[in-house]
């Protein structure tokens, strides 16, 4: 998104989604704050300016940015993980992923749940539970930083994700190392790979001002596949390939049993008399 106009990243995108297309991709996977993501760019210090750019920017779903996003699935008749967008949902407004079939239909909608510090300065509102998505396989959404949540990722891999699906937000140069580090460690800790989409950001100037990776994190082998510069471009995975065998992924006890247990442990914790040192 080295543009703030949205239609420019909409018409950039629909060249990436066709050239996907013809390497035979099936599920396309666009950034997070596509297609404005030039429009949230901290200003200094100025908060108030951000905060009203938020207002503005939010919109019902479905609305002018669903809309877009709904002909780009259909003309490419392809699905499309995109997001979080802003959505205006009465008074509170969310970072929102979509996921849109190829009949323009948004068939799975997921609030991020863990807003950041400047998420929450600026009126973000956390959403409430983590969601899988069902094509060929269960796919867990993460959104932003969901990543550094490990109890959301475990709640996934619970319920039956077989590979994550990240977006995360361009950050300052110098700080993109540190998804990487992340999803790492969240591919380990769960025996589940990681597909982490980030983006390029610049400024009025052509500059650029931040950057997120793009890569696939395997139990395996770490880093599987990488986008390696700046360069706009495509990655494409086989999902096929990083699905992992059964005989070779962990065992969980249910979800209702790992919940009740971590209930039972916070209430004994809680009512446990205070230890003097």
């Amino acid at each position: 998104m080295r543009s703030m106009l949205r239609k420019h990243n909409l018409e950039k995108a629909r060249k990436l989604l066709k050239l996907s297309k013809e390497k035979g991709a099936r599920l396309i996977v666009l950034p997070s704050l596509f297609p404005v993501a030039n429009n949230l760019m901290p200003h200094g210090s100025n908060e108030r300016r951000m905060r009203n750019t938020v207002k503005n920017l939010a919109e019902k779903i479905p609305g002018s940015v669903t809309d877009s996003l709904v002909d780009l699935a259909m003309e490419g008749g392809i699905h499309i993980v995109v997001g979080p967008i802003l959505e205006q949902a009465g008074p509170k407004i969310f970072l929102t992923t979509l996921f849109i079939s190829p009949q323009g239909e948004i068939i799975g909608k997921y609030r991020k749940i863990y807003p950041s510090e400047l998420d929450v300065s600026l009126g973000i509102s956390p959403g409430r539970e983590p969601i899988n998505m069902v094509l060929d396989k269960k796919y867990g959404i993460i959104a932003e930083d969901d990543l550094l949540s490990p109890e959301i990722n475990r709640i996934l891999t619970l319920g039956g994700s077989q590979l994550m699906i990240v977006t995360t937000r361009s950050t300052p140069i110098g700080r993109s190392e540190i998804v990487k580090h992340v999803a790492i460690t969240r591919a380990l800790e769960n025996s589940v790979p990681y597909l982490v989409v980030g983006g390029v950001i610049e400024d009025e100037n052509g500059d650029i001002v931040a950057f997120s990776p793009t890569f696939i994190s395997t139990p395996e082998t770490q880093i599987y596949r990488e986008v390696s510069s700046y360069d706009d471009g495509v990655i494409t995975v086989e999902s096929t390939i990083l699905a992992q065998p059964k005989e070779n992924r962990l065992t969980y006890p249910s979800i209702d049993s790992a919940v009740t247990l971590l209930c039972k442990s916070f209430k004994k914790m809680n009512s446990s008399p205070a230890q003097g040192h």
